[in-house]
């Protein structure tokens, strides 16, 4: 029942708001032999197949199982945002697996902060949270150190970064903004934008019927919804 319900909202999203413009969609893996949150390979490459000329395909997280399906998604050259605190664990990849996927696989690395840890609203359990809270020091660990350290691993500018959890803030971007991100990524639906905060659909549990539907605009009536559940 609920994906019937689910279904028939995105049929009532797509027709309401008939947007056919490119869209970022995300996901956390291709397979789930590293994390629960992975898109099982057979769904996965059935919905590239869905892709239209100007879709954007991202990774959160750095998981390993886009390692292991490197051959395929070179041609989809996905943005992957990595923490970089999470880099090298196990089930993640390794520097030396990043720097292959960027120079040899067109795979573009941008950031998703040191920790992992949210940015604005409530602390993410999976994360040891700051003692102090988030002071200015905490900030610009997250923010400036983070992107500073994969521009030093990756060989070039990192220009993105992507909200953990998708929660951010107004102070937040103005952050960002000064440590000298050029777009931020966040989790609620829209069609691609030039704006700085960029909305992305998650994709990673659909079926090939309701990706369709979200590349229509099925999502976009749920955008403010999503937008208060992430922007505090």
């Amino acid at each position: 029942m609920k994906r019937f319900a689910r279904r028939i909202l995105l049929l009532l999203g797509s027709w309401l708001c008939r947007d056919s413009s490119p869209k970022t969609v995300f996901f956390h893996d291709v397979g789930r032999d590293y994390t629960p949150m992975g898109t099982p390979r057979e769904l996965f490459w059935n919905l590239m197949e869905c892709l239209r000329r100007g879709d954007r395909v991202c990774f959160d997280d750095g998981f390993r199982g886009a390692w292991d399906e490197r051959e395929r998604l070179r041609g989809v050259a996905p943005t992957v945002f990595v923490a970089v605190d999470l880099v090298g664990r196990p089930g993640y990849l390794s520097w030396e697996e990043i720097g292959t996927l960027q120079d040899e696989y067109g795979f573009d690395f941008q950031c998703h902060t040191w920790s992992h840890q949210t940015l604005a609203g409530p602390f993410n359990d999976e994360v040891p949270a700051p003692a102090e809270g988030r002071t200015e020091e905490w900030f610009r660990h997250e923010l400036v150190d983070s992107k500073a350290e994969l521009e030093r691993r990756l060989g070039r500018r990192v220009t993105s970064i992507c909200f953990p959890v998708g929660r951010f803030s107004d102070d937040v971007v103005r952050r960002c903004v000064a440590a000298g991100y050029e777009a931020a990524y966040a989790s609620y639906p829209g069609g691609a934008t030039d704006g700085y905060v960029r909305p992305r659909c998650l994709a990673q549990n659909m079926s090939v019927a309701e990706f369709r539907l979200v590349l229509k605009g099925g999502m976009n009536l749920l955008a403010r919804r999503y937008l208060k559940m992430h922007k505090t």
